[in-house]
């Protein structure tokens, strides 16, 4: 098996036992940790992020290789020793990229999508815009020229990347002298606060000691509010990716200086041109001006189950994409994974279903339209990418008549209101 592959076998059960406690404890201790709409969006959020890194990352290892080999002044051996010195490094050049995602417009694009819940789970982990890749990139690049190795430098990143399981939570309350040097769930709360007090604090991911010494360290005194302070209440991945753009290039269109408009992506999320207001807030209020908090309930018991059974396919396909790549080899090319049909149609189906299951969430028109014709494009895309298989008969059968049962229960879900009307 190889070795990814391996790595996904071991990880998806701890995240899944992660959040069966997490539940658990959240449920003796009466607080509401998860709904099903937020909790889907996160999880589609990260795997857009997944699916771009899938490709991306390709050609991102194959540069950081070659600098290591090729233009590094030396090279650093791998040892633990090495190894501890590159995560706190890792740790210290995520300090930085994560404080200037804060305060550069044009990262905060990307990285406002993981502040938008109002929730505050394991789940939040996963909400990352696939953008993030990219510029997270040309941050993790001077390890290589430092002298470090790929494996150091994605080890020491997973590594860093899994502490956040841990650090996004609300059941874990102060860790007493841990919280003095590194980062915990309280610690980490405050950042995710929309609260005056706590914006644009505590940034570090594993160690705490890079705020305290850079002056960004704040205590968490009572939980705070979460979420962003113009709102976000749309469960659409792909809306939650661009919506600050559109407001960024809206700005920077209404501007009538020219370097307002360039300063609209390069000052921080507070400054706005003097003859352009910031946009609406999208959160609702009641009668007495306060902010609603968001939700986007799903009642129906058997439409709950229609889109966790659907969206479980959706994580299969994750995971087959995912073992299917790995299974490639490290030397993989990048233009080999725009020719190979498996990956092609796997992604395609994530891609569609991703799209599908927000405007189910979201109770938009037309759900057996825009449903069917993703069931119908899992068939067509199965048989693209696996037709060629030994076991093609049998895997396109399986698909198809399982998006079949799909339909029908569809149809029965959205037919239903209708009946009920006729027979009262």
């Amino acid at each position: 098996m190889p070795h990814l592959a391996w790595l996904i076998v071991c990880i998806v059960p701890i995240v899944v036992g992660l959040l069966i406690l997490e539940s658990a404890v959240a449920k003796k201790k009466n607080l509401k940790l998860y709904t099903l709409s937020d909790s889907i969006t996160n999880l589609s959020c990260g795997l857009l992020e997944r699916i771009f890194d899938i490709f991306f990352s390709v050609l991102v290892l194959f540069g950081f290789n070659y600098i290591y080999e090729n233009i590094a002044p030396f090279q650093i051996e791998l040892s633990v020793l090495s190894w501890i010195i590159a995560l706190f490094i890792t740790d210290f050049i995520a300090y930085w990229f994560h404080r200037l995602s804060h305060e550069i417009n044009f990262l905060w694009a990307a990285h406002i999508v993981h502040h938008q819940s109002e929730e505050l789970n394991i789940t939040t982990v996963f909400r990352v815009s696939f953008l993030a890749v990219i510029y997270r990139a040309f941050f993790f690049v001077w390890m290589a020229f430092a002298g470090f190795d790929v494996f150091t430098i994605v080890s020491t990143s997973v590594f860093l990347g899994f502490y956040q399981l841990f650090t996004h939570s609300r059941v874990v309350g102060k860790l007493g002298f841990i919280e003095k040097f590194m980062t915990t769930p309280s610690h980490h709360r405050v950042h995710h606060a929309r609260n005056e007090k706590y914006m644009d604090k505590n940034y570090a991911h594993i160690f705490i000691f890079w705020d305290k010494l850079f002056g960004t360290f704040t205590e968490e005194e009572e939980e705070p509010d979460y979420g962003i302070t113009s709102g976000f209440e749309r469960a659409n991945p792909f809306r939650a990716t661009f919506s600050y753009w559109r407001n960024l290039f809206y700005r920077a269109k209404k501007a009538e200086n020219f370097k307002d408009k360039i300063k609209v992506f390069t000052k921080g999320p507070k400054w706005t041109p003097d003859d352009v207001d910031h946009l609406p807030n999208e959160f609702k209020t009641d009668l007495k001006g306060n902010r609603i908090p968001h939700k986007i309930p799903v009642k129906q018991k058997e439409k709950r189950a229609y889109i966790l059974l659907n969206v479980l396919l959706t994580a299969v396909s994750f995971l087959a994409l995912l073992y299917i790549k790995s299974s490639l080899g490290k030397e993989v090319k990048f233009l080999s994974l725009f020719l190979n049909h498996q990956i092609l149609a796997l992604s395609g189906i994530i891609l569609i279903s991703i799209f599908a299951h927000s405007r189910i969430i979201e109770n938009k028109k037309f759900p057996i339209l825009t449903d069917g014709l993703r069931l119908l494009s899992i068939i067509v895309l199965t048989s693209f990418g696996f037709g060629n298989l030994p076991e093609s008969n049998w895997i396109i059968l399986i698909v198809s008549s399982y998006c079949s049962v799909m339909f029908l229960w569809l149809i029965k879900l959205h037919l239903r209101p209708y009946s009920r009307k006729l027979t009262t």
